[in-house]
């Protein structure tokens, strides 16, 4: 972000997109997404070696611990630029140069959330597409094939780069040109693909929500602790299941009808829960859900969940930004 008015930059543009266009080619240009980007390539090529040593099993891990990578990798950057792109603003002193100009305090908190989001989108994009290979090669994909995308792949980036005026925007179209691409290699398999796709659009959805629950904290406090509590609400909200269904007999009935309540209230990251068998377990969990449906309904149920309940973070992150003195 510049000390300029965001809209100047775009004429004709709404003055939140600006911000989200700014935040975005900001976030891009962070070395540290590329080493996370770079480890998570690596955990879905290890992904493949694990598969070759499971025997029968090979598959499951395969697509398992590369979802999994996926999310978990995911997670990582939605709390790394959530916790820490607000707070730049206001270290550095922009945000009162911003601030004064004619732009709500919500259209920047809101401008800043979109950019982050499609960051996280496109990492999301481009290991979907990696994963959607990796798969392919287990299910008998030809190596040539898959040899022949990535070339291709990277010829059409290096030309892009080269031809456009703003670098970071190739990066885009390009993330979902390899999402393309692997969906294409993977369908000349006799692989299921809808259970994988499922999961990928899953893991956006919970980059959704997470992002809303790390600006909520970084309206009002540090990277630091922004972070640590973005991570709590996760993990709590990845063991919602548990919570739901505990059945143990050392812990007492007020505090289980607590925590089961809790999980209404609180974000329930167990929904999101990629992998093939992570879905069929969700689907057929009535406690959590409560649907008995296919991947498609569940997806959208799930996301309009996401976007209905990163509204509500967002609305509440608005309100203590607003209120947050700078002088």
């Amino acid at each position: 972000m510049t000390g300029r008015a965001p809209a100047r930059y775009y004429p004709g543009m709404s003055r939140t997109l600006a911000v989200a266009i700014n935040t975005f080619r900001e976030a891009v240009r962070d070395r540290v997404l590329y080493g996370v980007l770079g480890l998570a390539l690596v955990s879905l090529s290890l992904s493949f070696a694990l598969g070759e040593m499971a025997l029968d099993q090979g598959d499951r891990v395969v697509l398992d611990v590369g979802l999994a990578s996926t999310s978990l990798f995911a997670v990582l950057v939605s709390i790394f630029l959530g916790s820490s792109l607000l707070y730049k603003e206001i270290e550095r002193k922009t945000l009162y140069v911003i601030l004064p100009k004619p732009i709500a305090r919500y259209e920047f908190l809101l401008g800043k959330y979109l950019g982050i989001t499609l960051t996280a989108t496109v990492f999301v994009a481009i290991t979907g597409g990696v994963q959607f290979v990796v798969v392919a090669l287990r299910a008998g994909l030809n190596p040539m094939w898959a040899l022949l995308g990535v070339i291709g792949l990277f010829a059409a980036l290096g030309a892009a780069t080269v031809r456009a005026y703003d670098r970071t925007a190739v990066i885009v179209p390009w993330s979902l040109a390899v999402l393309a691409v692997g969906l294409g290699l993977a369908s000349r398999t006799p692989l299921e693909l809808t259970p994988i796709a499922s999961a990928v659009v899953l893991i956006v959805g919970e980059v959704l929500v997470l992002t809303a629950v790390a600006l909520v904290f970084s309206a009002f406090s540090t990277p630091f602790l922004t972070a640590l509590f973005t991570l709590g609400v996760w993990l709590v909200g990845r063991s919602a299941d548990t919570m739901a269904t505990l059945r143990s007999g050392v812990i007492p009935e007020s505090v289980k009808e607590a925590l089961q309540q809790l999980v209404h209230v609180w974000p329930n990251f167990h929904l999101f829960v990629p992998g093939h068998g992570a879905l069929e377990r969700s689907l057929g969990d009535g406690a959590i859900t409560g649907l008995q449906a296919g991947p498609l309904s569940y997806v959208g149920t799930t996301m309009t969940y996401a976007v209905t309940y990163s509204a509500m973070l967002l609305l509440a992150a608005a309100l203590i930004f607003r209120r947050r003195d700078f002088l």
